[in-house]
């Protein structure tokens, strides 16, 4: 949100508190200014694609995926994921990751990481397998 856009914001709940009795705001008036008095617009719905959120389990099934599996499954179309459902993916699988970073960089982030973690099983296996 712009700093713009916040201030209109700001402004107009000063205006509809200034439109209310002088007295203490608590649960009731509370109460009121989420029922909605006249004057307050509803907050613009998201739409459907963007509102669903990750399937549970999903990280369980990219553990068996090759890397470019994943890339293309993350990149695909018919699943259409978008920088918040891959950042709340990396925030399942304890990645870090940045506000700056863009749909393909937390793509190849996230399919780093699991290639990473096929890596470390293949050296942990053969090292178990020589001693």
């Amino acid at each position: 949100m712009k700093t713009h856009e916040f201030a209109r914001h700001l402004e107009h709940v000063a205006r509809l508190l200034r439109s209310l009795p002088d007295t203490e705001l608590d649960e009731s008036i509370a109460a009121d200014l989420q029922s909605g008095l006249p004057g307050i617009e509803a907050a613009p719905k998201k739409s459907g694609r963007s509102a669903r959120s990750l399937p549970p389990g999903l990280e369980k099934r990219l553990v068996g995926k090759s890397p470019a599996e994943i890339e293309a499954f993350l990149d695909s179309e018919n699943e259409a994921f978008t920088v918040a459902h891959l950042v709340e993916l990396a925030r399942r699988i304890g990645i870090p990751t940045s506000k700056r970073q863009g749909k393909n960089a937390l793509i190849n982030l996230i399919t780093r990481h699991f290639e990473a973690g096929q890596m470390h099983s293949i050296i942990r296996g053969t090292r178990s397998d020589d001693a």
